[in-house]
Formats: structure tokens, C-alpha cells, sequence
């Protein structure tokens, strides 16, 4: 005999969010630019839209097409399906409750296995289902496959086959993580009109924001879920963002993120921890003690906020530098990271600052100083120099904007001392002028170890915006020396805007063709580096 169900509001407990990197830095007297996320299994950079944004947002003023036509041609391109199997959603939770509302409700159940994707029970709780372990029978089966929190993975065979002898029984597939390891059950939705596959772009896509997930199903159960979701969940400049994604998926960075999970795993079992083989964007520290909540708490202490579970803590992939602060902090050896890269946190009674830089990177930057204007300069030099750039820093702004220009660009330069290493294998000299309408920059970079600054940019004005152009110069300089680097930088023209500019992107590209790869060592007469 079935247990009664429990009355929705004594079994609901709402998704519990981790703390934000603000409320962490309040509990702890931290900086909150020091404090990093190691939580919500989202990429470090965000996916680079393969729209212009322009003509994305050209309708704003227009709902949706309510058949979602071009995403689910997109998704049925992407997994090898018919549109007729795609029913889309905003993000795989509207799926998981669109779900549980066409197939649960008080007197039925549903199996999953803990530990697991909290959504599942929240879903359940709603519908006033019963929950029941795996291998019971149920209305509806809750996998997730590779499992989010402990990346382990079922082979697809065990999945369809629990569908197929179960032919009255909802099976659905949630496989966010496919993209990082694992192998698919997709290719049995059209046989299995019980069988459900979910989809994400917030994860290997990177659009977290955009919130659009999809289902893979049976024409026909594909059908009854559409009928039942709701008239527009996707936003219309979401809906042309993912399509285009899902038509030339770009997910190049998918093999040095396997690597860097493995190179991290590596280290945490080598320090002693229980760090079993996973396949997912994330790391699972696993423990039959009550390990998850007391480590997380300590890792918090030190700014660094990871997602702890009764059974162990997991741990989201950030940039190899950035995963090394946290390495150290569980006392393991980070080992060798891949790249070029660096993170340097500086905290000081004036600024506190995290930059993380790659100088092997697509250009993709992501910044916030609290000065417009610096935060264009920085995403320019990225752009030129193809690194990926990511600062988040604050100051005393209250005063003036001195403190932490100079401390933005010193950090940058230790950021390109560190990610250079030894500089082995460079060009070594780099070049550029760049025109910005009547304005001229002309940069030349030797990344030799001999810090000297030849700065001259000539500004007729007071501001750009929010920035003081003749802090420039001297920040331009504490760079160079940090940086451990000679740079010779003029710019001059009749617009402080377009001087600034040219200046920044000439930066950007001589440091490009300085650090590409050339002969063995740096070629010198004097044979030093």
C-alpha cells in the first residue's frame, strides 16, 4: 500500500541559493572583489553571442513566436532529432516543473537518487507527490546523467531499459552536463514515447542569463508537453541568441576544461582527498563523514564559497589560476596549470581588486572597476592583445579615482609577469599603430627582462567620462615595470577619447606579437631572458 502523500506546505522547502559574493565578504570582513565563486557550475567567462546584440533586442516591443520555431530547428540540428521532438522552456527547472505538472500530482510518485539536483524534490513537493527511492515503482523517474552534485555517470542502456520495462512509467533524462562527459540517450526518444531528455545552454553554451533549456521527446509526448507550457517562456532576443549558438555550436574550450579537471582532481587525491572520477564541469569531494559543511564553512572564511552537501562539497571549474587559490587553500599542490595565465587578488587600504588574465584567451573580457571609461580602455587591450580578461575591483572613488587606476594597472602588469613564465619559446618584439579617426598611437613592447616606461600621451582635457586621462601615463608605467617589460607608448590627436583609445589597443596588439611563440628562448645578444 502506497504511503499518503504529505500536504504540499509541510514537504516544500525552496532551492536554496549560496550566498552572494557580497553577503560572504560581509560575514567575514572580506573584500568583496577577493571573494570567488566556486558554486553554481556556470562557465568563468559567459558564451560570446553569435548575433549582434542590436538585432537581437530590434523587437523588444513584440512577444515571442509562440511556436518557438527557429530554437527547436536549432536543437533538432544540434541532437540530431526533428523539431517535432523539441518542446523548449525558460531554462531546465520550467522543464523539470512543466514535467512534474503533466505527470505527478497527490497520490502519485516519483523515484530519484539522492544526492541530486535539488529541483527534482522541489518539483515533486509541489505536484503533493510522494518521493521513493530508486527501484521502486513510480509515475515518474527523476535521473540526472552525469548526476549533478557528484558527476557520476550511468551508461544510456540502463536508463532506456528501465523505460521500456516500465512502458507506463515516465523516465526523464536530465543531461545538462552531457557536453563534458557521458554518453546520450537521445537516440531512443522516438522509440520510447515514455522516455524525456533535458537540455541546458547555461552550462558547456555559457548563456546562463538568457535562461532557455529544451526537452527531447517522442512527437507525441512532445506535443502534450507544449500544449502545457506556458504561451511565451523564452524571450525573443534569448530564443535568436541560442538559436544561433545550437546552429554553429562553438564549444572549443570543451577539451581544456576536461583537462583541468582531471589536472585538479589530480592534485586534490595526491593531497588525500576522496576525489572520484567525474563528468561534469565541477569536482565532487566525497565523504562518509561530515565533511561538506564544515570545509565548506572554512573555505568561506577565506572568501572562496563552494557548494557543500551532507555526503561532500563540489566544486566549480573557474580558470586554472583562479582553481589554484583554492587548491592551496585545501593544502593540495596545484601541479602544473596549461596556458598562459594568472590571477592576482591585491587588497590594500585603498583598493581591493581580483584580475585573472589569459593570454591565450579569445579577447572576451569581463570588467567592472566603478570607472566606466577604465573599464572601455581594459576591454580594448584584451580585445587587441586576443587575452581574456577578467577584474572586478573597487576603491576609494569617494576621493578620486587615482588609487585605483594605478592599482588596476599594476595589477594587470604582474598578471602578464606571471602568466609569461619564463618566457621561453617568444617573439619577444612587438609593433603597432594604430589610427582612431584624427588620432594616432604608436606602442612597441620587448619582453625582455628590463622594466623600462617611455609613456607619452597627450591629453588637452580634464575628463573622459569619470576618468582623469593624465592618470594614465603613470599607470601606464607601473604596468611596464610590474610587467617586467619595456613598453614605448605615444598617442596623440585631437579627441581625449580617441587618444586613450588608440593607446590601449596599440598596448593590446605589440603585446600579442611581443608574447606569440617564436624561437627556443628570447633571442639576445646577451644571452639573458
Amino acid at each position: 500500500m502506497r504511503a499518503k502523500a504529505q500536504p504540499v506546505a509541510e514537504t516544500y522547502g525552496a532551492y536554496v541559493w549560496s550566498p552572494t559574493a557580497a553577503q560572504v565578504a560581509a560575514r567575514h570582513s572580506l573584500p568583496v572583489e577577493t571573494v570567488l565563486k566556486f558554486d553554481q557550475n556556470t562557465p568563468p567567462l559567459p558564451g560570446v553571442p553569435q548575433v549582434p546584440l542590436a538585432q537581437s533586442m530590434a523587437r523588444l516591443c513584440d512577444y515571442p513566436e509562440g511556436a518557438y520555431s527557429e530554437l527547436r530547428a536549432a536543437a533538432a540540428s544540434y541532437t540530431g532529432l526533428q523539431p517535432e521532438n523539441v518542446v523548449v522552456g525558460a531554462g531546465a527547472d520550467d522543464l523539470i516543473l512543466l514535467l512534474a505538472h503533466t505527470f505527478l500530482g497527490p497520490g502519485r510518485r516519483a523515484s530519484l537518487v539522492p544526492p541530486t539536483y535539488a529541483m527534482y524534490r522541489i518539483a515533486t513537493d509541489l505536484r503533493a507527490a510522494e518521493i521513493v527511492a530508486a527501484g521502486e515503482d513510480a509515475d515518474l523517474h527523476w535521473r540526472c546523467n552525469p548526476n549533478n552534485p557528484t558527476g557520476e555517470v550511468v551508461e544510456p542502456e540502463v536508463l532506456v531499459e528501465l523505460a521500456r520495462s516500465r512502458p507506463e512509467q515516465v523516465v526523464v533524462v536530465d543531461e545538462a552536463y552531457i557536453e563534458f562527459g557521458g554518453r546520450t540517450a537521445v537516440p531512443w526518444v522516438d522509440e520510447l514515447p515514455n522516455l524525456v531528455v533535458l537540455r541546458t545552454m547555461s552550462k558547456a553554451f555559457g548563456f546562463a542569463s538568457l535562461r532557455v533549456g529544451y526537452g527531447l521527446a517522442h512527437p507525441d509526448t512532445a506535443a502534450l508537453l507544449e500544449e502545457r507550457r506556458s504561451p511565451g517562456p523564452i524571450s525573443g532576443p534569448a530564443e535568436r541568441i541560442a538559436s544561433a549558438a545550437l546552429r554553429d555550436p562553438r564549444l572549443l574550450e570543451l577539451p581544456a576544461i576536461i583537462e583541468e579537471r582531471e589536472r585538479m582532481r589530480a592534485s586534490l587525491v595526491a593531497a588525500g582527498y576522496d576525489c572520484p572520477p567525474v563528468a561534469g564541469n565541477f569536482v565532487w569531494l566525497r565523504s562518509t563523514e561530515p565533511l561538506g559543511e564544515p570545509l565548506g564553512e572554512r573555505l568561506e572564511e577565506q572568501g572562496l564559497v563552494v557548494r557543500a552537501y551532507a555526503e561532500g562539497i563540489r566544486i566549480t571549474l573557474r580558470r586554472p589560476s583562479e582553481n589554484d587559490v583554492l587548491l592551496r587553500a585545501l593544502g593540495a599542490e596545484p601541479g602544473s596549470a596549461p596556458g598562459r595565465e594568472a590571477t592576482v587578488i591585491r587588497t590594500t587600504t585603498e583598493t581591493a581588486l581580483r584580475l585573472t588574465l589569459d593570454l591565450d584567451g579569445g579577447g572576451r573580457a569581463r570588467i567592472a572597476t566603478g570607472i566606466g571609461f577604465l573599464d572601455h580602455l581594459l576591454t580594448l587591450f584584451a580585445f587587441h592583445a586576443g587575452a581574456d580578461l577578467e577584474l572586478i575591483a573597487g576603491g576609494d572613488l569617494d576621493v578620486d579615482e587615482h588609487h585605483l587606476v594605478e592599482d588596476v594597472l599594476a595589477a594587470l602588469g604582474t598578471a602578464v609577469l606571471e602568466a609569461l613564465g619564463d618566457r621561453a619559446g617568444l617573439t619577444r618584439f612587438g609593433q603597432a599603430i594604430v589610427p582612431m579617426d584624427e588620432a594616432r598611437a604608436v606602442a612597441a613592447v620587448d619582453l625582455v627582462r628590463r622594466p623600462h616606461a617611455e609613456i607619452d600621451l597627450v591629453f588637452s582635457g580634464d575628463r573622459v567620462g569619470a576618468l582623469a586621462p593624465s592618470l594614465l601615463r603613470h599607470a601606464l608605467e607601473r604596468f611596464a615595470i610590474e610587467a617586467g617589460c619595456t613598453v614605448h607608448l605615444e598617442a596623440a590627436g585631437a579627441d581625449d577619447h580617441h587618444v586613450a583609445e588608440a593607446a590601449f589597443k596599440a598596448l593590446g596588439r605589440a603585446l600579442r606579437q611581443a608574447a606569440t611563440p617564436g624561437e627556443p628562448g628570447i633571442r639576445s645578444t646577451k644571452g639573458e631572458a
